[in-house]
């Protein structure tokens, strides 16, 4: 790649800071395997790639579709299943979110809203734990370099995760991957996904608008998000209809105190629609 892969570069291209240790798995991987980097973790069932593996040092694989949501920058892929595993580029202690989850179809309850780790250790140690003897090398090294352990206490992590899920408020989504935030009190038009489907069929731009618009006033800006990550998942390649989407993002992450999320939705209204008239 031409630009060295820093965290400067990083930070000016997607607009937020990578975790370490996400740069020190690129870093395992290359080293691991210096031809292949991006199959250095295949024993545990996963591959690497997407926008993030390329800055850090990685073959610039992308898995990043156009309309891929603004939270989820793909990383890790898992070819049996079909399914990315993903960083939220968000602020976790503010969101009552979490660092990683899976995007794909989700084998959890649709209230878990697909997530399968809180951080990387997490979610290494689950994928270790599944693979069992058949990764005992890979294993060795990445329990050392992420001070993994044995790699138990996986049931009491993912009992912690369970009560941290349950306290919030989640929306099921179209694109599979869910919403979750600080509880709210859900308007019914927008609790659950088919009355969101109901009413992006209507076709209607302004009945579509106000009911996210709505949603924001009387405090349930999930709610709000979710319509319009749905939006993009349905209408998305209809260029009006992500117009609106972002229109809602832009006022929807400021109330969810995210703001990187509410940067990199005004980047994509910017790289597609052009500088808005002050």
């Amino acid at each position: 790649m031409d630009l060295e892969p820093t965290q400067e570069n990083i930070s000016e291209a997607f607009g937020f800071q990578v975790p370490p240790s996400l740069a020190m798995l690129v870093g395992l991987a290359r080293r691991l395997r210096p031809e292949e980097p991006h199959r250095a973790l295949e024993a545990i069932g996963i591959e690497l790639g997407g926008p993030l593996f390329g800055f850090l040092g990685g073959q610039p694989t992308s898995m990043r579709e156009p309309h891929t949501p603004p939270e989820l920058f793909p990383f890790l892929y898992q070819p049996a299943w079909q399914l990315h595993i993903g960083y939220v580029v968000d602020e976790p202690e503010t969101a009552c979110g979490d660092e990683f989850m899976l995007a794909g179809l989700s084998v959890e309850a649709p209230e878990k809203c697909g997530m399968l780790a809180r951080n990387l250790p997490e979610l290494l140690s689950a994928l270790v734990h599944d693979a069992g003897e058949a990764a005992e090398t890979v294993a060795t090294t990445l329990c050392a370099d992420f001070e993994l352990g044995d790699c138990g206490g996986l049931d009491k992590a993912r009992a912690a995760a369970k009560k941290e899920r349950d306290a919030c408020s989640s929306y099921c989504t179209d694109d599979r991957i869910g919403v979750r935030v600080p509880e709210e009190p859900a308007p019914l038009e927008l609790l659950h996904v088919e009355f969101r489907r109901h009413l992006i069929g209507t076709r209607e731009r302004d009945r579509v608008l106000d009911a996210g618009r709505r949603a924001l006033k009387i405090g349930a800006p999930g709610a709000a998000l979710a319509l319009a990550r749905d939006l993009i998942w349905t209408l998305g390649e209809r260029t009006h209809w992500y117009q609106i989407a972002l229109e809602l993002m832009e006022e929807v992450y400021p109330a969810l105190h995210r703001p990187l999320l509410a940067r990199v939705a005004r980047r994509e209204w910017a790289r597609h629609y052009g500088r808005r008239k002050s």
